[in-house]
């Protein structure tokens, strides 16, 4: 966030101003049609939106834009009841979203609960929570089970990486996700819990 900032004193102020009505433009555009089936709910989170600072609402406006472009709604929309909580999540941790691998988890996230209402709020803050190494050593437990999760950021991203996580026994990273209960070890091996494969489902690319 702070790069963010130091990028930002460079922008003119009539730049900057721009950007930040396209970004409430853009959130607004998208958000209420999203949300149209449930009244209110797009006007509470459109409030939460608005106590977020211009450089939040820049990032958060891109994760949502993200977001639309993932969903594919069938001919009839069932009528999906999103979750406030869910969304209140993503936008009050859009400083994190400066890292474009858990911007596009935050993306998938929210796809998935734009179509299917399928995201549990705690899922979400666990995310808030989740690093890029975490998200990679994450997907490598999960095909080290045999689990196919449709994760594309993570797999571009494990191939620039010489993580070798698995073979180091256990990190901070490993420690880290056992404390949120996504992970867990028998013996020497680690696996993902209940809530682990949650997780990595409600981050996965939007099928």
């Amino acid at each position: 966030m702070e790069e963010l900032k130091a990028i930002a004193k460079n922008v003119p102020k009539e730049a900057w101003t721009q950007l930040t009505k396209t970004a409430c433009d853009t959130f607004e555009k998208l958000i209420f049609p999203l949300t149209a089936t449930t009244e209110g709910i797009g006007r509470l989170i459109q409030l939460r939106f608005n106590q977020l600072n211009d450089e939040q609402k820049i990032i958060a406006a891109k994760c949502l834009q993200e977001a639309s472009e993932k969903i594919s709604f069938p001919d009839k929309k069932p009528k999906t009841i999103i979750k406030p909580l869910v969304v209140y999540e993503a936008l009050d941790n859009a400083d994190n979203q400066t890292d474009e691998t858990i911007r596009t988890l935050w993306a998938n996230l929210l796809a998935k609960e734009f179509v299917e209402g399928s995201v549990h709020p705690e899922i979400a803050k666990k995310l808030t929570k989740i690093t890029s190494k975490d998200a990679v050593l994450l997907l490598e437990i999960s095909e080290s089970e045999s689990i196919s999760i449709p994760i594309r950021v993570l797999k571009a991203l494990a191939s620039t990486w010489t993580l070798g996580l698995l073979n180091k026994g256990k990190t901070f990273n490993h420690v880290h996700l056992e404390t949120l209960d996504l992970i867990h070890q028998i013996e020497k091996d680690w696996y993902l819990t209940t809530t682990g494969r949650e997780f990595l489902r409600c981050v996965s690319d939007p099928q």
